[in-house]
């Protein structure tokens, strides 16, 4: 152990390079696998991109998820540096491997804080730390977000806090504020900490105004004048976000009466079960060391207060990007506070120890949250390119790159680089977005690329009572029909008159298999046909299932197709939304007939030859 400890005293400058560039290496070619396997499934990256590339090609600023500037949701001055580089390289890939570039270097100036305090090979294993530290690990891979270059140049303002070098502190405070508009309060807080290091007025009033002023015009007079342009809106006026702390009060002022007027139930608020679940698994990979550091800690309140009384649940998840700002300014307070300890414990601890001590519990948090670091293996097998996504690629191929689209989560990211992208979530909730002042898509759109089954279309939040309606009026009001399909993914093609709809009602159908089986007395499947489309080389099988209401409600809410050989072997199956969440709910009349179109791509491990269709089972809530 001693002679490992020399050697990364010897050469933790170049060892630290190292771990660097290994971080980023995985981290941007897992963050290219997830993207071409379709498995970003929001809509941050995409929105980013499309920021970008409608600034690069003459609309300054234009995000068409809000229609209109993205600084009417968030101030993004760092974007201006980014765009000459999207300029050369308009790629969504670039902006996942600056974020892991800027995540990973961000460990230089955390070693270099170490350093300056620990030692060497303290500073390494802490900057190791860092790189395994689980909630880095979970933000690296959610989407892309301009608060992951914040991290980094908070690093560096903290280290040049700390080694008073005070024009560079400014320049990285300034870099750090312009990453977004809550940010401020950070910067401000940095001043507070200068004022508890008794440091002079430039260390502590001018971060504080800084913070202070930006925090304040960013959310009190920029954004809500942005905002006002927008045809999307959250909320009527103002800072949009002020939503989710709607349960304090209305607006800014109204919200800050109410956490201060009623102290006790913000602390119930803010101290749930699940919460303090979430404060452990962030503290606990530093071994609860930052809370040796109070005074450094302190820097961190209103980042805290930001994601413990947010009634938005993923504020308080390291699955997700909260946590991102919170992360310099905790291993800021774990460095102090591993000095403290070390300090302390000279006389009975050997410094070694305390590396190894330190060493083993990141390791272990890192394992027993299942940090994405600690699991490239699985991650990076889980994210392969499939038969699955080469087929997806195929359907967006279908697309021209002029063309207007909207499309669900996983495929914005894909069709970005275009002026008019949509996602089908406003579509989702478009009886909310009237009420908080309406909005509807626009009548020059060209196709439509939905995956029934992408988590957008199970959310509660998104696919409530209404949504299933409000996709059947758009697609009928258009007369959209399917261009191509695949199991439950479709691409619909507006006014195609070579495609079919997708489910619609018919009279007196000629069915080729009959079937005529009682689904719970309710509903009787009637039979099935199998379209020759005259496609060469093609794995998919037309379906077209035939259905009857006879009464009732009750509806499966998915099935199996299944393939056997002639021995009765189960080769392989599909399961299938029935009527693909939106159709054949209370739109389906008593004694009406349905036909719904069915696409079922053969896997190809599949062996050519006869296969016995069978049905079942029936999946009923």
């Amino acid at each position: 152990m001693k002679k490992t400890d020399e050697f990364c005293q010897k050469y933790a400058d170049y060892l630290i390079w190292v771990f660097i560039s290994a971080y980023i290496l995985a981290f941007s070619c897992l963050s290219f696998m997830k993207y071409w396997s379709f498995k970003y499934v929001d809509w941050d990256l995409a929105g980013d991109v499309v920021v970008y590339w409608n600034s690069v090609h003459g609309r300054m600023l234009y995000y068409p998820f809000l229609d209109g500037n993205i600084f009417g949701a968030h101030i993004y001055l760092i974007a201006f540096l980014v765009m000459p580089l999207y300029a050369l390289f308009q790629t969504p890939l670039l902006l996942l491997f600056l974020q892991s570039l800027f995540l990973g270097m961000a460990a230089y100036p955390l070693y270099l804080i170490a350093r300056s305090k620990l030692g060497k090979s303290f500073a390494l294993v802490i900057a190791v730390a860092y790189l395994l530290y689980p909630p880095l690990g979970f933000i690296n891979l959610f989407e892309t977000h301009f608060d992951t270059y914040a991290v980094f140049f908070l690093f560096f303002a903290l280290y040049f806090f700390e080694m008073e070098k005070f024009w560079k502190f400014l320049i990285f405070a300034l870099l750090a504020v312009s990453c977004k508009e809550n940010i401020g309060a950070a910067v401000f807080m940095i001043g507070v900490y200068g004022l508890v290091r008794r440091r002079s007025a430039r260390w502590t009033l001018l971060p504080m105004a800084l913070g202070a002023a930006w925090f304040i015009v960013s959310i009190g007079i920029l954004i809500p004048m942005f905002a006002k342009s927008m045809k999307v809106k959250l909320n009527s006026e103002g800072y949009m976000f002020m939503e989710l702390y709607r349960h304090f009060g209305e607006g800014i002022f109204g919200v800050t009466k109410g956490i201060l007027s009623e102290p006790f139930d913000t602390i119930k608020f803010a101290f749930t079960p699940g919460k303090l679940l979430y404060l452990a698994q962030i503290f606990a990979p530093l071994a609860f060391t930052p809370l040796l550091a109070p005074s450094a800690l302190m820097m961190t309140i209103p980042l805290f207060l930001q994601n413990l009384l947010s009634s938005k649940w993923t504020f308080t998840s390291i699955h997700y990007y909260y946590t991102a700002l919170l992360i310099p300014f905790m291993f800021f307070a774990s460095v102090l506070g591993v000095e403290k300890i070390s300090r302390a414990a000279k006389p009975f601890v050997k410094k070694i120890d305390l590396k190894v001590i330190f060493l083993i519990v990141t390791v272990a948090s890192s394992f027993f949250l299942r940090a994405p670091q600690v699991r490239l293996y699985d991650l990076f097998k889980g994210n392969r390119i499939d038969e699955y996504a080469e087929q997806k690629e195929k359907l967006l191929k279908q697309i021209p790159k002029d063309a207007s689209v909207i499309a669900t989560f996983q495929f914005l990211p894909r069709l970005a680089n275009r002026y008019d992208i949509y996602s089908l979530n406003w579509l989702l909730v478009r009886d909310r977005m009237r009420a908080s002042g309406g909005y509807e898509l626009p009548a020059n759109l060209e196709y439509a690329m939905i995956d029934f089954n992408e988590p957008l279309m199970t959310r509660s939040a998104f696919f409530g009572p209404s949504a299933p309606g409000n996709i059947r009026s758009f697609f009928e009001a258009g007369d959209w029909r399917v261009a191509i399909a695949f199991n439950d993914i479709v691409l619909f093609r507006k006014g195609y008159n070579k495609g079919p709809r997708l489910c619609e009602a018919i009279l007196n159908p000629k069915i080729q298999y009959p079937m005529n089986v009682d689904l719970d007395k309710e509903i009787v499947f009637l039979g099935y046909d199998i379209v020759d489309d005259n496609i060469q080389d093609s794995r998919l099988l037309h379906m077209v299932y035939y259905w009857k209401r006879i009464k009732g409600s009750s509806r499966p809410t998915s099935f199996f197709i299944q393939f056997s050989d002639a021995n009765g072997n189960v080769k392989f199956q599909n399961q299938h939304v029935f009527g693909y969440r939106a159709y054949l709910r209370d739109e389906w009349k008593e004694g009406q007939v349905v036909k719904e179109h069915h696409y079922i791509l053969i896997p190809s491990s599949a062996d050519e030859g006869n296969y016995n269709i069978s049905f079942g089972p029936f999946i009923f809530d």
